[in-house]
């Protein structure tokens, strides 16, 4: 059966070492902001000095910003996203079909890669996935998103799936080459929506990139990314262990 892997340890790791970055800048702050009234308080040099009340100034002023700082950072390590429940069911589906020479790594978030939905890693090649919970109705043609606005008319929609996912698939290429692998790896992307019709209503004209409901995903990969082996074993596993280890 197919690995179906999240979250990464990096994003794990990370999280923690910016909970543990925050916890130091409000500490730092607290200090400073004390050493700051103290100076206020209890002055140790000529108050008239400017230099001594801009100093003093400045010290109070710098631990209130990083106090304010790492209560900001903390946040966002508490609330870094480390799953991702729309690529989890997609890699749900996707386990009925694949068995364990593909791995499903969902909610990549690496420093100098960006965002990724999903990756699916296997012989093939590696098939980067944009997945959407978005409803109405939708018209993606070529690489242009068009949706049907309150009057019934084509407007162009808010996002463009395909421009994201052609992007993560050049940010993916760069971030690989930059770890070494320098093997022309065969990257693929894919559209998918999570709510079928009617609720999520797809029109597909000559599109850049599949895009397709979750419940027909497999039967379009079938015959473009499924379609033939491109890739080492040896080298779909270093991508597994660039992607998820490290």
């Amino acid at each position: 059966m197919m690995q179906n892997i999240a979250p990464s340890r990096a994003l794990v790791r990370r999280s923690y070492t910016v909970l543990q970055l925050a916890f130091v800048l409000v500490s730092a702050g607290v200090f400073f902001v004390t050493l700051g009234i103290g100076l206020f308080v209890l002055p140790i040099a000529n108050e008239s000095s400017e230099l001594y009340n801009f100093l003093r100034n400045a010290i109070f002023v710098g631990g209130i910003a990083l106090c304010l700082f790492g209560i900001v950072t903390a946040i966002r390590a508490v609330t870094w996203k480390t799953e991702n429940d729309k690529a989890r069911f997609v890699g749900q589906r996707l386990q009925q079909h694949l068995d364990d020479q593909f791995t499903y790594i969902r909610n990549i978030n690496k420093l100098r890669l960006g965002y990724i939905d999903a990756v699916l890693v296997g012989t093939p090649g590696l098939l980067v996935f944009r997945v959407l919970d978005m409803k109405g109705e939708f018209l993606n043609e070529g690489d242009k998103w068009l949706t049907k606005n309150r009057r019934g008319e084509w407007a162009p929609a808010d996002k463009n799936p395909t421009q994201d996912a052609l992007d993560d698939m050049i940010s993916l290429r760069e971030y690989l080459r930059n770890k070494g692998i320098t093997e022309d790896i065969p990257i693929f992307g894919v559209v998918v929506f999570i709510d079928d019709h009617p609720i999520a209503n797809l029109t597909v004209k000559d599109p850049k990139l599949p895009a397709t409901h979750v419940t027909a995903l497999y039967g379009r990969l079938q015959n473009s990314y499924l379609a033939k082996d491109r890739l080492s074993k040896k080298t779909a596993k270093a991508i597994v262990d660039v992607l998820y280890t490290k």
